[in-house]
């Protein structure tokens, strides 16, 4: 059996199961670890890796096109990104739908302006497992993870990201 994501939603029927392989390469697994790896490939083609972004603090969420309160918490992690990428800080967001939902993600996304690519085309190291939606992690500028279990609130907003990222910028 397959473990479930728990997403809290309005309709239970949208709760979704990951592969376990898509599981096991999530959540951080141990604050401070170095290493944290990921190489996406974005929904425009181009591929991300943590090793460009190098030298670069980075919240990695993970999300859903299903999962309301991953949606309530887009906007605000873009508000937060356009106001601090140019001290160094960078988004991925990574979603967990199957790529046959390209075009829901696609849409989803547009909004947006970090890079967006589907777990299921990236390739993750160092990470443990995802339990729900929302989550995100930080990476710090030398490639640490910064906290274990990071983010597993049900929205974030500028403030819980201020705590966190703006002493690492």
């Amino acid at each position: 059996m397959r473990p479930t994501i728990d997403c809290p939603t309005p309709d239970p029927r949208r709760r979704r199961l990951l592969s376990t392989a898509v599981l096991s390469a999530v959540l951080p697994a141990q604050a401070g670890d170095a290493g944290a790896e990921i190489s996406a490939l974005l929904l425009d083609g181009s591929r991300w890796t943590t090793e460009q972004h190098r030298g670069r603090v980075l919240l990695i969420n993970f999300w859903a096109t299903w999962c309301a309160p991953c949606l309530l918490e887009m906007p605000e992690i873009d508000a937060y990104f356009r106001q601090h990428r140019a001290r160094g800080f960078e988004v991925l967001a990574l979603s967990a739908d199957d790529p046959a939902e390209l075009a829901k993600v696609r849409e989803a996304a547009r909004p947006y302006s970090f890079p967006v690519g589907l777990m299921k085309q990236a390739r993750l190291s160092g990470f443990g497992r995802i339990w729900r939606l929302p989550v995100s992690a930080v990476i710090d500028r030398e490639g640490r993870l910064v906290q274990r279990d990071w983010f597993v609130e049900p929205r974030l907003d500028a403030a819980a990201l201020d705590a966190v990222i703006k002493p690492l910028l």
